[in-house]
């Protein structure tokens, strides 16, 4: 008897249509396939819309925009991360000294 979480587990096949570029297919899981389709969707409506707000340059050109936009967002994302969690260290070491300090 198979369970969700071994079929989630499995890998299947993904085909990924960026852009006007060849599709391409890698392997994934279930589970990982929605935010694989989220993601694919959003680059392709970005990059609609930057070869739609520059129409002379090329479809290179909109999707090393989309690439930078996307990569951009990464490393902020990451930054404030890294500050949560430094935020959240820093907090829990106060805690620590004030419950300490109640003994």
């Amino acid at each position: 008897m198979h369970t969700m979480k071994e079929d989630n587990k499995k890998l299947h096949r993904f085909t990924a249509k960026i852009a006007d570029v060849e599709p391409f297919v890698f392997s994934i899981t279930l589970a990982e396939e929605p935010i694989f389709r989220r993601a694919a969707y959003h680059v392709n409506e970005l990059w609609q819309k930057m070869q739609k707000d520059q129409p002379s340059k090329s479809s290179h050109y909109a999707l090393a925009k989309v690439a930078l936009a996307f990569a951009e967002l990464y490393y902020r994302k990451n930054e404030q991360l890294a500050v949560q969690s430094r935020l959240l260290e820093d907090f829990e070491k106060h805690l620590d000294r004030i419950l300490l300090s109640m003994e």
